[in-house]
């Protein structure tokens, strides 16, 4: 008879054995390990959490790779896509797991996470060094190691770490006081009584609003948002369909890494909050390159996991999008279309978001730690602790209503511009019979774009349409659609499918529909995001100033300005985060 063999039992899983032991008013754990690999641990960690009666409302679970992660599992392969070097944030349990996957050479890439963790697990300590570890901690921290020099443990004891009773551990636990720029664990005080208090109010019901709104919302927040519209997308927001891509540029820019992590936040909502193929649908898109413009980076700027994004369109691509087969264009394999109202709607269903529309704030004011909201007849609509102005080219004139005591620091300032735009749409039935059978299933952009075969969902459009545009006029504010913008929407669509032009020009524009409205967009391209550092403007928010690209920066921005309020990991690299800063602006 053989002897029975004795299996031995499963290691414990280094973060959940700490994380049951957190306070009751800690939600959330931060866990950083900095070996991704193929994502094994990073799956096992899910196991557990899903398993452990212990585990956190919210897991955050930071990773590195010094090159993009290939042959990964199924689970895994699904939502990684586009992995560049950079940051990349990847939801998972309906967002309660959140990966931020950083790609780049150790120690640098770390100079991208500013929020401390709670748990950490090293490969080798040599190559993050004792400095850098240290910069990842915070009171508390648990750490181990795979492989260490004896030095090099001695120095982690200088710097604060007290080895634990096991092999490998520490605790970081410095008898001095840290200073440190890395944001640390903050327990953030909600209502108690979410009927009789708001957490935060969100003023403008768009995009951007909504957004905010959403992702307050996810994390326990009671939010009021405020509208001064009869209905939902009176503004910017009301464009019956529009866009998402991602921006290509030589250098591989800052506008164009923001917006590649804009598009997959808003991919990833979306696929959460949105009906595919109705409100809207990840469709791939062709860019007619006009002049040579957006052109791809060269070699290692743009390896295989950037072509998953952007690459150059093949000749049967750009056949079939009405451009000539020598037109210069790109492929866009992560893009498409959403319709808006769609998505502030979905956005603003969830349960701790009370909506009210039709009331104008005209004045804040700040008294007893809670920002007021006054109407022109100087009564308070809304008051809570925190506040967000999200209603776009309207902004300013909220904060030159506040009253500022000290004379020290100038008043925050805006430098918006106004982005007049009209499009112009209608039913697929009214083309002409030759030049719908020719257009394309996916959506076409360059100068101005064309979206067809739109599934109606609004009294915009109660059959299949198509939209293109828009016009762009800067500091115009006339909101009365013209004629003149019609006929020059219909010249950029045959310019946009130069081998359809003929068809093109034979559309009647009395058929036709038209909308037009204002965008902000602020000197440097980017969006403002944040408190301002002005110190009476403690509490107050923005989230604005995204131009034309809402839908693909919206969601981005909501989460980052959620993740600072709520003291969290935030959603993408810190250095572009600080680009985006409302700071900015004082």
């Amino acid at each position: 008879m053989q002897p029975k063999v004795m299996s031995h039992p499963p290691t414990p899983n280094f973060h959940a054995s700490h994380w049951k032991n957190r306070t009751a008013s800690q939600t959330i754990w931060h866990a950083l390990e900095t070996e991704f690999g193929r994502g094994d641990s990073f799956l096992e960690t899910i196991k557990v959490w899903r398993t452990n009666p212990d585990s956190p409302r919210t897991l955050f679970f930071t990773a590195f790779a010094s090159e993009t992660p290939t042959e990964l599992p199924t689970e895994l392969a699904q939502a990684c896509f586009g992995l560049l070097p950079g940051v990349h944030r990847i939801l998972f349990e309906e967002g309660q797991i959140q990966l931020t996957l950083c790609i780049g050479a150790a120690p640098l890439i770390a100079k991208e996470i500013d929020f401390a963790a709670d748990s950490l697990c090293i490969g080798k300590l040599e190559t993050w060094g004792v400095k850098t570890l240290a910069l990842l901690c915070q009171l508390g921290s648990r750490i181990k190691w795979h492989v260490a020099q004896e030095s090099t443990v001695q120095e982690m004891v200088l710097a604060g770490f007290c080895l634990g009773s096991s092999a490998s551990t520490a605790t970081y636990s410095p008898p001095w006081k840290i200073k440190t720029s890395m944001r640390q664990r903050t327990t953030v005080a909600l209502s108690s009584k979410p009927h009789n208090r708001v957490d935060a109010i969100v003023i403008g019901a768009g995009l951007a609003g909504s957004s905010v709104a959403h992702s307050l919302a996810k994390r326990g927040w009671q939010v009021e948002v405020l509208d001064k519209g009869l209905t939902l997308g009176a503004g910017a927001s009301g464009l019956p369909a529009g866009l998402f891509a991602t921006h290509v540029s030589p250098d591989n820019n800052v506008l164009s890494r923001i917006t590649r992590d804009g598009v997959r936040a808003t991919v990833q909502r979306a696929q959460d909050l949105l009906e595919h193929g109705r409100d809207w649908q990840l469709s791939q898109l062709l860019e007619h390159r006009y002049a040579g413009k957006r052109q791809l980076p060269k070699g290692s700027l743009w390896p295989s996991a950037g072509h998953e994004w952007t690459t150059e369109a093949i000749e049967k691509q750009k056949i079939n999008a009405g451009l000539h087969e020598s037109s210069p264009a790109l492929w866009h394999g992560i893009a498409g279309w959403i319709q808006t109202q769609a998505l502030v709607k979905a956005q603003l269903r969830h349960s701790n978001i009370r909506l009210s529309i039709h009331k104008t704030v005209a004045k804040l004011e700040r008294k007893d730690n809670l920002w007021q909201c006054f109407d022109a007849s100087g009564l308070v609509v809304a008051q809570a602790p925190q506040v967000i102005i999200a209603n776009a080219f309207d902004s300013q004139a909220l904060i030159e209503s506040i009253e500022i005591e000290s004379e020290t620091s100038a008043r925050p300032h805006l430098p918006a511009t106004a982005l007049r735009g009209q499009v112009t749409w209608g039913p697929m039935r009214l083309l002409p019979t030759q030049l719908c059978n020719k257009l394309p299933s996916f959506p076409v952009n360059g100068h101005g774009s064309y979206i067809g075969h739109v599934q109606p969902v609004s009294a915009y459009a109660p059959e299949p349409y198509w939209i293109v545009g828009s016009s762009f006029q800067r500091n115009d504010f006339d909101l009365q659609t013209r004629d003149a913008d019609q006929m020059s929407n219909r010249q950029q669509w045959a310019e946009l499918m130069p081998e359809l032009q003929n068809d093109i020009f034979q559309i009647d524009l009395e058929q036709t529909s038209s909308w037009a409205a204002l965008r902000m967009a602020l000197p440097d391209r980017l969006p403002a995001v944040g408190e301002f550092a002005h110190p009476e403007f403690k509490g107050l928010n923005v989230c604005t100033g995204m131009g034309a690209r809402g839908i693909s920066w919206s969601v981005l921005c909501g989460e980052l300005l959620a993740a600072q309020m709520n003291h969290e990991p935030l959603p993408m690299a810190a250095s572009l985060a600080r680009l985006m800063a409302a700071s900015r602006f004082g």
